[in-house]
């Protein structure tokens, strides 16, 4: 009698090498892009230049500087950092890996990119948008996950009384990114 070994399916390819973008400096802190597969898997966003690359070599052990082929992307971070905002069909697209987050984060997600820079909403307005009426505090929590910060704005939304709430890099920087975009897009309207 002889013994079949088992059809396990295709072999794992293992782990993805992952690349990066050079950091760009934002009104608060520094920001970098982590692609794998060809895929933006993550914005990486720290309060100094040092923390931000340990926190890239942490999270994605081996990565390596991404070269050019990645720089399109990054231009949307340099542009903003110089008060030039995406527009939200730019930002939306970017290679996403839209597989790390759920159907419904993509969706709130999706019309995160849509807020005006400058301009701030609330999670209940935010679910309204994405077709989500009622879903407030599900939104908040899609934000909390959100892997894109900057690109996809998060720092836009605020409580139902229009309080900054709820910010992973803390109200100081929410604040920072805020006033740094109403003050770009005043300078803009003054300048035309």
């Amino acid at each position: 009698m002889s013994k079949r070994k088992k059809d396990s399916g295709p072999a794992h390819p293992g782990p993805v090498e992952a690349a990066y973008a050079m950091p760009v400096g934002l009104p608060y802190g520094f920001a970098s892009l982590v692609f794998a597969g060809g895929r933006l898997v993550a914005v990486p966003w720290e309060k100094d230049r040092r923390r931000l690359l340990a926190s890239i070599r942490n999270g994605y052990p081996g990565a390596r500087p991404a070269a050019g082929a990645f720089e399109w992307c990054r231009d949307l971070l340099v542009r903003y950092a110089n008060g030039v905002f995406p527009e939200p069909e730019e930002v939306l697209l970017l290679p996403f890996a839209w597989e790390r987050v759920s159907p419904f984060d993509r969706t709130i997600l999706e019309a995160t990119a849509r807020i005006p820079a400058g301009c701030v909403t609330t999670y209940g307005e935010l679910a309204a948008r994405a077709g989500r009426p009622g879903c407030a505090r599900a939104a908040g929590g899609a934000l909390g996950r959100n892997p894109w910060p900057i690109l996809l704005p998060c720092h836009r939304v605020a409580g139902a009384d229009g309080s900054l709430t709820g910010f992973g890099k803390g109200l100081p920087a929410k604040k920072a990114l805020l006033a740094f975009e109403s003050s770009a897009r005043m300078t803009r309207r003054t300048a035309q």
